[in-house]
């Protein structure tokens, strides 16, 4: 495994600024540590951020504008960071770099509790939290596919992980709320050490060969992917997202309004968590079964259905509907994180899962947390998780129509040929 591969890994798209190596053995173990304490990390804080912030006594459009700071930074900086990443080869280097980022970002929600300090620490936070997840999806896919690991079962420790310690740590958040973010940076911190174990190779990745294309067009989806039906894959993320984003940012505020806390929150996403756990376990089965972007369709849909449980007013209801985080989240995240991963082009692994978060966690959750935010304000949280419910249904179907129509004419030329 040590040894060099000469510069021309492949058809003239590729060279290396550096020498390229072969992937070092990555174990399995490693993979699974490093995608648990990702998810650790972010149960540590995120599940609790809008209740904390109603605490402090932030209005539900100044939380609605809070929530959108990581979003709009997945769409500016994002991008950058997995182009910077895939234009060197150092995804080691780069992925590591932003965990300090993170880690050292945290500590700014302890500067105040006005809507401006947190909107100083969002923004901070911003600059490298958004980048994370694509950068190590990227990372752990490539590592998988190579070696020939199950990716649904290293995926499983971030889902068991996240479930345990979010319910663990809502009951101690219920008197120390502002711990959250000392005890996420001590997740990211482990992380990190984690991460400096990944092999020297990750550190010499191939380099696709840079274009002389204008600035704008080196984000075109055509310099990224193999082929279009990336399209409808990035259409139902997104239309996934928007109910996904508003559900969750403003669940926590939700569930104080109901005169529920912190364990209650705890509670929830726990039950989220483990919902994605039957999912995974069959995932590939039903992945080769319906296809994978039958799947996402379907998910989509679930959404929909996801957000009218939400809106019938008590725990038990929140509950069914974090129940159904299987069947949607975990199955958009898992079909679209790995149709990007075997659609990207050589050397664009990182850009390829960035585009998805460009999507998802930058436009999608921009326009459902702003939107959400606004008329929450004039309706309440439950006719507006119920409406929002309705429009995703209606969307997803038009979505669909178009992808079965697609699939219907591609089949009779097929035929007619």
């Amino acid at each position: 495994m040590a040894q060099l591969k000469n510069s021309t890994l492949s058809s003239g798209d590729i060279h290396s600024a550096d020498t390229v190596i072969s992937p070092g053995k990555c174990s399995p173990v490693l993979l699974l540590l490093i995608n648990s304490f990702l998810y650790i990390s972010v149960a540590l804080y995120s599940p609790f951020l809008s209740a904390y912030y109603r605490q402090n006594g932030i209005t539900s459009s100044q939380i609605g504008i809070l929530m959108t700071v990581a979003p709009l930074a997945s769409v500016i900086i994002q991008p950058f960071w997995a182009k910077r990443s895939d234009e060197s080869g150092k995804a080691k280097k780069y992925v590591c770099a932003i965990i300090l980022g993170i880690i050292v970002s945290l500590y700014t929600f302890y500067l105040g509790h006005s809507f401006t300090t947190f909107l100083i620490a969002s923004i901070l936070l911003a600059l490298f939290s958004t980048s994370v997840n694509p950068m190590i999806d990227a990372i752990v896919i490539r590592n998988a596919n190579y070696f020939q690991y199950n990716f649904a079962t290293i995926r499983m420790g971030g889902t068991v992980g996240y479930a345990v310690i979010v319910l663990l740590v809502g009951v101690y958040l219920r008197k120390n709320p502002s711990a959250q973010f000392f005890l996420a940076s001590i997740g990211y911190l482990i992380l990190l050490l984690l991460l400096l174990r990944l092999p020297e190779s990750e550190n010499h990745q191939p380099i696709a060969i840079k274009k002389a294309l204008p600035f704008w067009q080196q984000f075109k989806l055509s310099e990224i992917f193999v082929d279009k039906t990336i399209y409808f894959v990035l259409a139902f993320a997104f239309i996934y997202q928007l109910g996904a984003s508003f559900l969750g940012s403003f669940l926590g505020v939700y569930t104080v309004e109901l005169g529920y806390g912190q364990a209650q929150v705890g509670l929830l996403s726990c039950v989220q968590a483990c919902s994605e756990i039957p999912v995974l376990l069959l995932i590939q089965k039903l992945s080769k079964k319906f296809g994978t972007l039958h799947l996402i369709a379907a998910a989509t849909f679930l959404m929909g259905a996801r957000l009218i449980t939400a809106s019938g007013g008590s725990l038990l209801f929140l509950i069914l509907a974090q129940a159904m985080q299987g069947i949607t989240y975990m199955i958009v995240h898992f079909c679209c994180a790995t149709y990007i991963a075997s659609h990207a082009k050589e050397g664009k692994a990182s850009q390829g899962q960035s585009v998805l978060y460009i999507v998802q966690t930058g436009i999608a959750s921009i326009l459902g947390n702003i939107l959400g935010g606004k008329i929450i304000d004039h309706i309440g949280i439950q006719f507006s998780y119920r409406y929002f419910g309705i429009v995703i249904f209606i969307i997803a179907a038009v979505i669909a129509c178009c992808l079965f129509w697609r699939e219907h004419s591609m089949q009779k030329s097929v035929v007619s040929k």
